[in-house]
């Protein structure tokens, strides 16, 4: 009987014993069954598939932002039938991608001036290329002006776009060319030799050096070539003009009395006199705050929509060019 139950428990045992193998199979199986469809499935994802062609430009794209971020700005290129939606005098400029800049070829520091690396500087250097930047080109300086009144002459023939080089707006220039809204107001002023002074004064004579020069004054000194020419001429009609070639030289000849006077604007005056202060002891500065000279950038005559879209510009940009004019303390 014991044999038996004995027989029994056995068959039991083993009966369970396969049971437990078979089901460990079975899950086994399950779960590698499972796990290939994983792969599958994430072989089949596009998140987790080889990148294509367009998925790898996303981070192209992004390195190229961070490469040309302290880069010149890309400009735009045009189609011929995007062109043909301009004004001719703008088509002209867009399809060149250059607008040309006329600039007198000595530096006038801080407007324009060759730094020591031999970089064109200066505020109205900056307002060009901002000018360029905006209408979606680049500018092309030229400076072979001799004067000032030849960078007139080379916008008027065509052979510059736009003249940016600290031009004075006077009533013969704009014969010649369109004047943008000015950007700049300076004051016309004078530079007296004091004992030349002294020496047409006579007793009981107002403190005016201004009517003493146009009363009694023989000879004032110009700048050649520039709108003082014609300032003068204003200012003392009955006084003959001694003309210098620049500022320097300008300032040397009434110091040493060559002439009585000499007329130019407040701004370089006031920076010769704080360069070099004794002279201040041989010289009178007087500003003229009823004379101003304003000045303006000088448009080729034949480029109507480009004259108004500078003036368009300066009114929109007007708190940045003051800032830019401040940075040079203008």
């Amino acid at each position: 009987m014991i044999g038996k139950y004995d027989r029994l428990a056995f068959c039991l045992f083993l009966v369970l014993v396969i049971g437990f193998i078979t089901a460990s199979c079975a899950s086994m199986s399950q779960q590698a069954y499972q796990l290939k469809s994983d792969k599958q499935a994430h072989a089949a994802s596009p998140a987790a598939s080889s990148p294509s062609p367009a998925s790898s430009a996303v981070p192209a794209a992004k390195a190229g932002v961070g490469e040309n971020a302290g880069s010149k700005a890309e400009l735009p290129v045009y189609t011929e039938e995007q062109l043909k939606a301009y004004p001719e005098d703008i088509r002209d400029i867009l399809s060149r991608g250059k607008l040309r800049v006329a600039l007198y070829k000595e530096d006038r520091y801080p407007f324009f001036y060759v730094d020591d690396q031999g970089v064109l500087r200066g505020s109205d250097v900056e307002l060009a290329n901002d000018i360029a930047l905006k209408l979606g080109v680049q500018a092309a300086f030229i400076r072979t002006a001799d004067s000032f009144n030849e960078v007139i002459n080379q916008v008027s023939l065509g052979e510059a776009d736009i003249g940016v080089s600290k031009l004075s707006i006077t009533l013969e220039r704009a014969k010649r060319v369109l004047f943008s809204d000015a950007y700049l107001n300076l004051k016309q002023a004078l530079l007296i030799n004091r004992m030349q002074l002294a020496a047409i004064t006579e007793k009981g004579d107002a403190a005016d050096p201004l009517a003493l020069i146009q009363g009694r004054g023989e000879q004032v000194g110009i700048v050649g070539g520039t709108s003082y020419a014609g300032f003068a001429q204003e200012l003392f009609p009955n006084q003959s003009q001694a003309s210098y070639p620049n500022s320097a030289e300008l300032f040397d000849g009434v110091r040493q009395g060559d002439v009585l006077a000499v007329v130019y604007d407040a701004f370089e005056i006031s920076r010769y006199l704080k360069k070099y202060p004794s002279y201040s002891l041989q010289l009178q500065f007087v500003q003229l705050d009823d004379h101003d000279d304003d000045i303006a950038i000088a448009v080729d005559p034949q480029r109507y929509h480009l004259h108004q879209w500078i003036n368009t510009y300066l009114h929109m940009e007007q708190k940045e060019i003051q800032k830019r004019l401040e940075n040079f303390d203008i």
